[in-house]
């Protein structure tokens, strides 16, 4: 996707590059994080406007890395989020 990005496009973008190098699935990633699968489901079919830092912390963990590691790419950068 081109252009500014809301936080949900930004999210699901992160999540299907870690679950993709992973090999991880959806469910595996609910058991991992603490996270429910119906949360993360509805993440990933963008049925959700926003994401509370909570379950950014919990969701990354469950993908072995930081939150740091998980928020730092260009996408979520002010000027690339449509905010």
């Amino acid at each position: 996707m081109n252009g500014p990005k809301i936080i949900i496009d930004a999210m699901v973008e992160r999540l299907n590059k870690y679950l993709g190098e992973l090999n991880m699935t959806q469910y595996k990633l609910a058991m991992l994080s603490g996270v429910p699968y119906s949360t993360i489901k509805h993440i990933m079919q963008k049925r959700t406007k926003s994401v509370d830092l909570r379950t950014i912390i919990m969701l990354a963990y469950g993908l072995g890395i930081t939150p740091a590691e998980f928020l730092d790419d260009p996408c979520f950068l002010y000027e690339n989020l449509d905010i």
